[in-house]
């Protein structure tokens, strides 16, 4: 049996994390990432949203593991295979966050915290 990302269901991918930064050819920090997102699959800023579904969309057929836990939260990876705008299939790794609350428990929805091609 394949270990899911625990509680998938409500998982959040904040747009800013695509719009700013991963597909964002001018955010400093994310240039390069957005450049490989654009050559590999043909992800840009026009269609960022088709992205963030097949994310989604792939995240309960792949397999989860475990990464770390810090006091952010607790870290689980996710590769998923995505096909793009240009009809090619890479694999994707995602990285999403249980973010630790006040209280010391952890959130019930994973957050994507960043995510590159591998």
């Amino acid at each position: 049996m394949m270990n899911q990302l625990p509680n998938y269901e409500p998982a959040v991918i904040e747009d800013s994390k695509l719009v700013d930064y991963a597909l964002n050819p001018n955010n400093e920090r994310g240039q390069h990432k957005a450049q490989v997102f654009a050559r590999s699959l043909g992800f840009d800023l026009s269609n960022w949203e088709r992205l963030k579904r097949e994310i989604l969309i792939g995240l309960p057929m792949h397999e989860a593991a475990s990464i770390s836990e810090t006091d952010f939260g607790r870290k689980c990876e996710v590769v998923i295979d995505i096909t793009g705008p240009n009809g090619r299939t890479v694999p994707v790794k995602t990285i999403w966050q249980y973010d630790r609350l006040a209280d010391g428990a952890f959130a019930d929805a994973p957050r994507l915290v960043t995510m590159y091609i591998v």
